[in-house]
C-alpha cells in the first residue's frame, strides 16, 4: 500500500509527462480493472464499485503518457473521490 500511496502523490504533484505503467498501477490499485478494447493502443479501466470508465490511450513508441492527459486522469480520479 505505501508503494500505491506514493504513486498517488507522484500523480497529485505531476505537472509534465508521466509513465503509462505507473497510472495503470494506480488505477488497478485503486479498484479499476483493464477492460479489451478493439485493439490498437486504447485502453479502457472499469472502476468497479462506481461503474466509471476511464478511457487512455497507451503511449507509443515511448512510454509516458503527456501531460494534458495526466491532468485529466488526476481530475477525474478526485471527481470519483479516489484520490
Amino acid at each position: 500500500m505505501a508503494q500505491l500511496a506514493k504513486l498517488v502523490e507522484a500523480l497529485k504533484e505531476c505537472n509534465g509527462p508521466f509513465p503509462y505503467r505507473d497510472v495503470k498501477r494506480i488505477l488497478e490499485g485503486l479498484g479499476c480493472e483493464e477492460r479489451q478494447t478493439g485493439g490498437g493502443s486504447r485502453r479502457r479501466f472499469l472502476h468497479v464499485a462506481s461503474k466509471r470508465m476511464i478511457l487512455l490511450h497507451e503511449p507509443h513508441p515511448g512510454n509516458e503518457i503527456k501531460p494534458y492527459v495526466v491532468r485529466e486522469i488526476r481530475e477525474t480520479l478526485i471527481e470519483m473521490g479516489l484520490i
